[in-house]
């Protein structure tokens, strides 16, 4: 039988990784290994049908496509010192840029001219406005201010992408 996407133990697929027509790019690596962030895209069911809803709804207000980063290594084991992003639940997303670069290359933070605040306060509240989003970190405070009611906090080491956490049921 082909396997036409690759799946883990847990029954978790891998992100696509370069679909025609998406709204999201993929970035990262594992061990600090040159085209291997693949290998840490592996999501729950839910956190894919919110990945899959969010960039339809993007593509329906930017054409740029904005990074998906970390989300779960195949089985879920611990790598490069997270203790988070074992779940399949978790999942980090670059800020978007003013210009449409993507890939490895296409990495800012919040500090960056290149970086859009406006597009990516438009972006987190379309994951803030899901019931099944339970925590969203980045470190902009006015995009905090911006998005209200607490759903958006600050955390160490996320001046350079946003991380969403669902919960695993809806």
């Amino acid at each position: 039988m082909l396997e036409l996407q690759p799946k883990d133990k847990r029954g978790y697929f891998m992100l696509p990784q370069a679909p025609e027509g998406a709204g999201y790019y993929v970035y990262g690596n594992v061990g600090g290994r040159l085209n291997t962030g693949h290998q840490a895209q592996y999501a729950h069911p839910n956190l894919m049908t919110l990945i899959l809803c969010i960039e339809r709804e993007w593509q329906a207000i930017d054409e740029r496509k904005f990074g998906i980063g970390n989300i779960s290594v195949a089985g879920g084991a611990e790598y490069d010192g997270h203790v988070t992003h074992q779940k399949g639940l978790e999942m980090d997303i670059r800020p978007v840029r003013k210009d449409k670069l993507t890939g490895q290359e296409a990495r800012l933070t919040r500090f960056d001219a290149a970086y859009d605040r406006e597009a990516t306060t438009r972006l987190i509240r379309l994951f803030a406005r899901h019931m099944m989003v339970r925590t969203i970190y980045f470190n902009d405070t006015e995009v905090q201010k911006a998005i209200g009611g607490g759903r958006v906090r600050s955390a160490m080491r996320h001046d350079d992408h946003f991380h969403v956490e669902i919960r695993r049921y809806a």
